[in-house]
């Protein structure tokens, strides 16, 4: 089959690129106390074609803190949660616009990740300590990565979410201590009310659909050619 230079050149750039979007937060806002582990300094939000990650980069260190938890709340669709506790774990916190998904993990105890979904109330539909496909937790030395199936958020490919990351304490009353999606304090004691700023995410195809997506048409245009 014959390639042309253009469509060489584009299928290098596309096996090339991570397709991570990248979220710069401000550091040094965390307002309850000195906890680096909790400070977000950024976030890089990916998917492939069955799952999305949220990677929450630190100023600290969750390994050797081995305490704190993180969420992302996730606004897919109409109807989510708009109440001031508007999160599957019924913290001070919402999204503006409501909240269809929560993603909940904790780094202490052995690491540990659930996913629940809004439907006039909150329902656990995965957990890693139930071993539900395609939810997982990792941690390194700087960052937290969350990652869930896309089926299971109920998010289709193309389409564009809203959403928010958040540290939190371990505390049933602890608030948001540091949001993304705010690039000043979020709170200023632990058990503070706070309504977060949505950052936007499209869910798009992987690399490799898109280098097979270019090959077909490349393809296409060669047979195209030679009947020419």
């Amino acid at each position: 089959m014959v390639i042309s230079r253009f469509a060489l050149l584009s299928l290098a750039a596309l096996s090339t690129s991570a397709f991570a979007t990248i979220y710069v937060d401000t550091m040094g806002d965390v307002a309850v106390g000195d906890f680096p582990h909790l400070d977000i300094a950024s976030m890089d939000v990916s998917n492939t074609a069955t799952s999305i990650s949220f990677r929450i980069n630190l100023a600290g260190n969750p390994v050797a803190t081995d305490w704190g938890k993180y969420g992302v709340l996730i606004d897919s669709k109409a109807g989510g949660d708009i109440a001031d506790r508007g999160n599957g774990w019924n913290r001070p916190f919402k999204l503006a616009n409501g909240a269809d998904s929560w993603l909940a993990a904790w780094v202490d105890g052995g690491n540990g990740m659930e996913v629940r979904n809004y439907n006039g109330a909150w329902a656990l539909d995965g957990a890693t300590y139930n071993s539900t496909p395609g939810v997982s937790i990792s941690k390194d030395s700087s960052s937290v990565t969350l990652t869930a199936p896309l089926a299971l958020l109920g998010i289709a490919m193309g389409s564009t979410i809203q959403f928010d990351a958040v540290s939190t304490g371990g505390g049933e009353n602890d608030g948001a201590v540091d949001s993304a999606g705010n690039l000043s304090a979020n709170i200023a004691n632990w058990g503070d009310q706070s309504t977060l700023t949505p950052l936007s995410y499209e869910v798009v195809p992987e690399p490799a659909t898109m280098i097979a997506l270019s090959l077909g048409l490349t393809g296409l245009a060669a047979r195209r050619r030679r009947r020419a």
